[in-house]
């Protein structure tokens, strides 16, 4: 009889268990006092895994019947959602074999001369229009340090004025490859929020290409980045194939929070629904975070979460001819353009091109840590000082290039008082 009562006992706390999942609940806190999370799960159930206090938060343990009894009775500013475990990266791979099974590219379009060639690179290979895509990325990989997105942005008057030293980006992405020769240099410290005893090391690639992008070093080989003296912070969210916990990204934001990061770019995000975290986004910027974030890469005519808050800067992406990469998203609330398509940066191994609104986001980290650098310390600031060094390219929409692609030229410019 006793072994029985054990048996039984033992199935009742497993069913217990696996009915439990995790939420993330964030509550409306109008006290300088924590919240008592302890005494709220007394009331409610459950159990309080971890507390977020920085958006008086907390991640608890919950049956989905008491996670549906806190829905049902939720109060006005509260918010409950699961700790889903979701695709994070923004990254547009050309899959395609062939030009023509890619819409809004061309062998017509290739064979234009790229605005940022130099006039030694001007003639492209002839290309048909069933050209592979290594053709096209034989093309445009760089003959020197310069790939042809960093040559676009214009840098080398501001570069006489700063290189991004003395700034803190934090890359809240899959961890940064901190021993590739590129990264190196200006690799500062981080953390893992996937598994916090292990090493912030990138084991997917993604948080490295754009880490690339943003800085870079000048070694004389590989790529150089926007802002190649800024110092690089690896915040790793995301697992090796892509994927991410609501909470982890939750627990990045308040390290960048904690540890006064200057900018943080955000190359990940999701459609909509990302409540707590877009909580979050606003805390890192009420403590003087500039927050740049992708656009998304479904060709919707809406910005992802947390693009499409207002505290954030959204960045759509452009192709080499300046005109709009087909597969951006786009819409109210974007705020600048920068180069998406055929982007060379730096890699677990080496270099790779990759393609999205994660390669265009970074360019305008980039030139947020060179603006910071000039002395543009708030996000509003900074935003402001990038508003006033964009271009318009051509007719393009609002919704798609908000202000325009940003340029080192004018931004040294508008910080010597001479932009006209």
């Amino acid at each position: 009889m006793k072994n029985i009562f054990y048996i039984v006992l033992s199935l009742m706390m497993f069913a217990s268990s696996a009915e439990a999942k995790h939420y993330i609940v964030t509550v409306e806190n109008n006290t300088r006092a924590p919240v008592n999370w302890d005494a709220f799960v007394t009331r409610s159930g459950g159990s309080v895994v971890k507390r977020y206090d920085f958006i008086d938060g907390a991640l608890l343990d919950l049956s989905e019947e008491q996670a549906s009894r806190l829905r049902d009775n939720r109060v006005p500013g509260m918010t409950i959602e699961e700790d889903r475990l979701i695709k994070l990266i923004l990254e547009k791979k050309s899959s395609a074999k062939n030009l023509s099974d890619i819409s809004g590219v061309s062998a017509a379009d290739l064979n234009k001369i790229p605005v940022s060639r130099p006039a030694s690179q001007n003639t492209a290979p002839a290309l048909s229009s069933r050209s592979p895509f290594d053709e096209i990325y034989e093309y445009y990989k760089p003959k020197g340090e310069y790939p042809w997105n960093i040559i676009r942005m214009d840098l080398n008057e501001v570069w006489k004025l700063t290189q991004g030293q003395g700034v803190k980006v934090a890359v809240v992405d899959s961890g940064i490859n901190y021993e590739h020769p590129d990264l190196k240099p200006n690799y500062a410290g981080g953390i893992n929020c996937v598994k916090e005893t292990n090493p912030p090391l990138d084991d997917n690639g993604h948080g490295t290409h754009v880490a690339g992008i943003i800085a870079g070093a000048f070694n004389n080989s590989g790529i150089i980045g926007i802002a190649p003296k800024a110092s690089l912070y690896s915040v790793k969210v995301m697992r090796r194939d892509g994927y991410g916990q609501y909470s982890d990204i939750l627990k990045g934001i308040e390290w960048c929070v904690k540890n006064n990061m200057h900018i943080m770019n955000m190359s990940l995000g999701v459609g909509e629904g990302f409540e707590a975290v877009n909580k979050a986004v606003k805390v890192a910027v009420a403590n003087n975070i500039t927050v740049v974030c992708a656009a998304g890469n479904e060709s919707e005519k809406t910005l992802i979460d947390p693009a499409r808050i207002p505290e954030t800067i959204a960045v759509t992406a452009s192709d080499p001819n300046d005109q709009f990469a087909y597969f951006s998203n786009s819409g109210k609330g974007t705020d600048f353009i920068a180069p998406g398509m055929f982007i060379y940066s730096s890699f677990k191994k080496g270099y790779e091109f990759h393609e999205g609104t994660s390669m265009a986001c970074p360019h305008i980290t980039g030139m947020a840590a060179l603006a910071y650098s000039l002395g543009y310390r708030t996000p509003e600031q900074i935003r402001t000082a990038l508003r006033a060094a964009s271009v318009k390219l051509g007719r393009m929409a609002v919704a798609k290039q908000g202000y325009g692609m940003p340029l080192g030229s004018r931004l040294a410019q508008y910080y010597q008082g001479t932009l006209k």
